[in-house]
This record gives C-alpha cells, sequence and structure tokens, in this order.
C-alpha cells in the first residue's frame, strides 16, 4: 500500500507520514513580557532586541550585511590609526538601570576612549550610533531609535540605507539626508568616505589573458 505523502507548506514533505504519531511535549508559554534575562534565554544566542519586554529578532539580509562589513571595516582603519575609540558591531545597550523589559543593538557603535567602561552591556548610547536599514524595517521605528540614542547620550546616530544608497545623519540640533560625502567631525574628526563607496563591495581585478 503506497504511503500518503503530506505537503509541508506547499511542498512535498521530505519524510511520508505512515500514520498517527505522538503529539509533542507542549512546552509551557513564555510570559507575555518577557526581562532581559528571560527574553536573553529564550534567544538562544539569535541577536535581538527588547522593546518593553517584547522580543524583537534582527534579521539583517545581505544588504545590510554587506554595507556593515564595509563602514565597519573603514571606521576600524581609521580608529586604528588614530586610536581615539573603538568600533563594535551588533553590542547589546542596557541603559536602562531601573528597567528590565528594555535593551537596545545598534548595527554598529562607535565609542570614544573617553566614553569607554569595561562593562558587558552598554550602560549609554555610543557617540555614533549607526543602524543599517533591512528590508522589512520601518522609518518610524528607525526614526524613533534615532531619538532613543541622542537621548541616552549619542552626539551623532546614522541610519545607512542601502536601498535609496544614502545616510540620514540625525545630531541634537538637525536632521539632514547625506548621498555624496559623509563625515562626522563631532567623533571621527578627519573621517570621511564617499556614500557610494559603502554600497558597493569593490570588485575583483578582470584577469589578463594569457
Amino acid at each position: 500500500m503506497a504511503a500518503t505523502v503530506e505537503t509541508w507548506a506547499g511542498r512535498e514533505e521530505p519524510f511520508p507520514f505512515l500514520g498517527p504519531v505522538e503529539p509533542p511535549l507542549s512546552k509551557p508559554a513564555p510570559p507575555a513580557k518577557l526581562t532581559f534575562e528571560e527574553a536573553n534565554d529564550v534567544a538562544a544566542g539569535r541577536i535581538f532586541e527588547l522593546i518593553e519586554g517584547m522580543i524583537i529578532y534582527k534579521m539583517p539580509d545581505d544588504k545590510h550585511s554587506d554595507v556593515q562589513g564595509i563602514l565597519g571595516g573603514e571606521i576600524f582603519v581609521y580608529l586604528k590609526a588614530n586610536p581615539i575609540g573603538r568600533v563594535r558591531p551588533e553590542f547589546m545597550l542596557r541603559f536602562w538601570p531601573e528597567d528590565k523589559y528594555n535593551s537596545r543593538m545598534p548595527d554598529l557603535s562607535v565609542i570614544l576612549n573617553e566614553s569607554f567602561k569595561d562593562e558587558r552591556y552598554g550602560s549609554r548610547a555610543p557617540d555614533l550610533a549607526i543602524e543599517i536599514v533591512s528590508q522589512y524595517d520601518r522609518w518610524n521605528d528607525l526614526f524613533a531609535k534615532a531619538q532613543l540614542y541622542l537621548e541616552k547620550g549619542s552626539r551623532v546616530v546614522w541610519i545607512v540605507d542601502p536601498y535609496q544608497k544614502g545616510v540620514m545623519v540625525f545630531t541634537a540640533s538637525e536632521r539632514r539626508w547625506v548621498n555624496d560625502t559623509l563625515a562626522c567631525p563631532e567623533v571621527l574628526p578627519g573621517f570621511s568616505i564617499n556614500v557610494p563607496d559603502i554600497f558597493s563591495w569593490p570588485a575583483a581585478p578582470a584577469k589578463q589573458a594569457e
């Protein structure tokens, strides 16, 4: 007798269904509002932010990852030549000592030496906080996050958009769109990068015909 093949999300399941199986043991539902410690256990190593007790997993796509690599590398090279601070990818911030239901994680954090503390999680926002837009990010959420970073200690916030190929720069006094040359004299004096270069991975040189 031929086995009945069930479908799985519109595709053929890799194993045929051969009869009834015991239901899996039910797991207790997590609390409706998680503390940071509870969220960390639930996340089990996945990168996340905690917003009012709700886990928001960070889901970087290919464009996001390329920009993070390029921009983080450029800032590292600058800081190697000018050792005034450090750049950290995906650095968890817990700048609410009284609030166990919130955390944030910029895609890149630039922390100057005078602001640096040897701590597992950041207790203030970085001097330069950088968020990189992924496909399903919403600008309202990114604007709110930029404002939060400024309130919690950032001097400058960049929202880098690989889809529109530009950077929104936030300071306490202004907000501007940059698509030519990006600089940050407030935090990284002398640093600059052509914005198109942030979104273009260096191409390998063409091989010459032998």
